[in-house]
Formats: structure tokens, sequence, C-alpha cells
């Protein structure tokens, strides 16, 4: 009987692992935990942000720009 129930639940991981997806999003949970897709996540979110600061900077530039040619 126990190797029965052994061998059920030796198939059933078979079956049912390989679909379990690694995660590097604490926030979505996940049964496997993977490093490298958390550091591409805190890349990818620093890479964003980046981006955001940049387009603020150049926002604040034209804005300076714009605000010089009103005074004149």
């Amino acid at each position: 009987m126990n190797k029965l129930l052994l061998l059920i639940l030796s198939a059933t991981a078979i079956v049912f692992l390989p679909g379990c997806e690694t995660t590097g999003d604490p926030n979505k949970g996940g049964l496997f935990w993977s490093e490298s897709k958390a550091k591409q996540r805190i890349r990818a979110r620093e890479q964003r942000l980046n981006d955001i600061e940049d387009d603020t900077a150049a926002v604040n530039r034209r804005n300076r720009r714009l605000e010089r040619q009103l005074d004149q």
C-alpha cells in the first residue's frame, strides 16, 4: 500500500511540477523562488526608474527654456 501511495504521489509530482512557474516577485507568490528572475526584475525596475528620471529632467529643461522665452 505504501509503495502504491508513493507511486501515485511521484506520478502526480511528475505531471504537475513542470507546470509550476518560478518567480522573482515575492508579491506574486509561486512555489519556487528564482534569484536570477528577482535580479532581472530589479534591473528592469531600475531601468524604468532611470528612464522616468531622464524624462523628468528633459521636461524640466524644456520648462525652464520656455519660461526664459516668456520672460523676454
